[in-house]
């Protein structure tokens, strides 16, 4: 009776600790709103995007909804890391949400822009960078993206002409040099050119693999397949820290053509 009374004592203490532990679990997931809550999150979040730490930039952006849904600046930080992370079809459904709850924000439109950019729907993406531009005409990120359409179209007088105005705002924007190196190479406009200005991206940002898979490219255009290999081993070892699956994939691909 004695051990009896002690097995159901143990039972007893052990359904007690695992409710313990069942509470504390949802103390953990749960939040509490308030403006100084939502703003640490806000912060700490772009933090981490600016360090490049992307799983940990969506985590917190996504504490941040769970407090405060209704914070549209909130949907745009996931959709960026999302973006960061090439998670292109969670990335523009963030933007919607984001542009559903406050649609006057330029860089909502802009960013949704040039995620659809990513996705080869010119059309789309050239409607929202309009979109952007009439909110701020200064929107750099709405001016490369309409620049880079227009080349695609063939426009070039109009394409160079966007591509300047945004040199001519943000003239150390690495990421400006980036694209129109990559519009010149990708419509065959000049590709001398387009190797000036991705060594001047380069110059300016060490630290973007997409950055050393463009010259790769270029190098493999040229005949030069020796740097074109070590640009693509550079761009997936960079890659790497942060991890970027996609553009690791990306490069090993291209390796596979250059090393045949």
């Amino acid at each position: 009776m004695i051990k009896q009374n002690i097995f159901i004592l143990l039972l007893f203490l052990l359904f007690s600790a695992c409710s313990q532990n069942s509470d504390e679990t949802i103390e953990e997931i749960t939040y509490e709103y308030s403006p100084e809550a939502s703003l640490d999150l806000y912060i700490q979040g772009n933090r981490f995007l600016d360090q490049g730490k992307y799983n940990e930039a969506e985590k917190t952006f996504e504490k941040l909804i769970i407090i405060d849904p209704e914070f549209s600046m909130a949907w745009e930080g996931l959709s960026d890391a999302s973006l960061m992370q090439s998670d292109l079809v969670n990335s523009l459904e963030f933007l919607d949400k984001a542009l559903f709850i406050n649609s006057s924000i330029a860089s909502h439109n802009s960013k949704k822009a040039l995620v659809l950019y990513y996705l080869d729907d010119f059309e789309a993406a050239d409607r929202f960078s309009n979109y952007a531009l009439e909110i701020d005409i200064n929107d750099v990120r709405a001016i490369i993206v309409s620049a880079a359409v227009k080349a695609n179209k063939g426009l070039l007088d109009q394409s160079n002409e966007l591509f300047d105005r945004a040199l001519e705002l943000e003239p150390e924007d690495s990421s400006i040099y980036y694209w129109k190196a990559k519009s010149y190479r990708e419509y065959n406009i000049d590709l001398d050119k387009s190797m000036d200005l991705i060594n001047k991206a380069i110059e300016l940002d060490r630290s973007a693999p997409a950055f050393y898979i463009e010259r790769a490219l270029l190098y493999y255009s040229f005949g030069d397949l020796e740097n074109s290999e070590n640009d693509l081993l550079e761009a997936i070892e960079i890659a790497k820290n942060p991890r970027n699956q996609n553009l690791i994939d990306t490069a090993k691909g291209i390796l596979e053509d250059v090393k045949k």
